[in-house]
């Protein structure tokens, strides 16, 4: 699962205009903060339009991921944050929309994003694309962001059949009808047009599963910038004189100003910017 592979180092690959926030005007960066447990520092503040990171799998086979802001006049907000602990023999917390409230000078708060519930499948500069499937769930990915003229093949990688479905009128030529993929099997389609194309994985137990594919024109695709990157998301053991340094990510209104970030997760310490 994908979650799981958001814990380790990861390649981040920023946009070429990533901002910085607040990093060089605010004297709380790099400061750490004391609460009954843990310490808390607030290291560096961008933010950009666009995030692309990769993974490697336990096959070796490398993926690259895409995530953006949910609608216009938005923008992600990075904030990398280093937790500690020196006082208790073990510190445990999660990292979740939960942990963290970062609030703007207008009393609006924003809360960590779901990495894994908010990322699609980068697979833009590519003549082929596939999507694998199994009892039922598309596996690998259910959001998935490519180019126009790129063929996108489902593959049903396990032992039941499996099914895919569009709205009517939403791939004309392809049908709206449910398309059963039996083990072994795939299907597959050219899109040709930009636009963003929803659909349904079923099969198996459980309810269907919400899927689409975003297809872009190849002008999508901007220069890259590699860093390394940890996401602070999931749960977190920390014993004794150990710590975690990754990086929350929130969505806000471009250019807020934010005045402080409080943390819930396993203490409370607030920031104040």
């Amino acid at each position: 699962m994908i979650s799981r592979r958001l814990l380790f180092w990861l390649a981040l690959i920023l946009a070429p205009f990533l901002l910085a926030a607040c990093s060089e005007t605010s004297a709380s960066l790099g400061q750490y903060h004391e609460g009954r447990i843990l310490m808390l520092n607030v290291v560096r503040i961008d933010t950009t339009d666009e995030l692309l990171y990769s993974t490697i799998d336990p096959s070796d086979v490398v993926h690259t991921w895409r995530m953006q802001p949910s609608e216009e006049g938005m923008e992600l907000v990075l904030m990398r944050i280093k937790v500690e602990n020196h006082i208790a023999v073990n510190a445990v917390f999660e990292a979740n929309e939960q942990a963290a409230i970062l609030r703007d000078y207008f009393e609006n708060d924003y809360r960590p994003l779901s990495v894994a519930g908010s990322i699609y499948l980068d697979r833009r500069g590519q003549a082929e694309a596939s999507v694998s499937v199994e009892g039922g769930k598309c596996t690998d990915h259910p959001r998935l962001v490519i180019n126009a003229g790129t063929n996108v093949q489902w593959n049903n990688d396990g032992d039941t059949s499996s099914a895919i479905q569009f709205g009517p009128g939403v791939l004309p030529g392809f049908g709206d009808e449910l398309v059963e993929i039996a083990p072994g099997a795939s299907v597959s389609h050219r899109f040709d047009q930009t636009g963003t194309f929803q659909y349904e994985c079923s099969g198996g137990e459980g309810q269907a599963q919400q899927a689409e594919v975003v297809v872009e024109d190849a002008s999508s695709i901007r220069g890259k910038k590699e860093n390394n990157i940890l996401f602070l998301e999931g749960p977190f053991q920390l014993t004794k004189d150990t710590g975690v340094d990754g990086w929350m990510i929130f969505e806000a209104p471009k250019d807020t100003k934010f005045r402080d970030l409080r943390w819930r997760a396993g203490d409370s310490i607030t920031v104040r910017f």
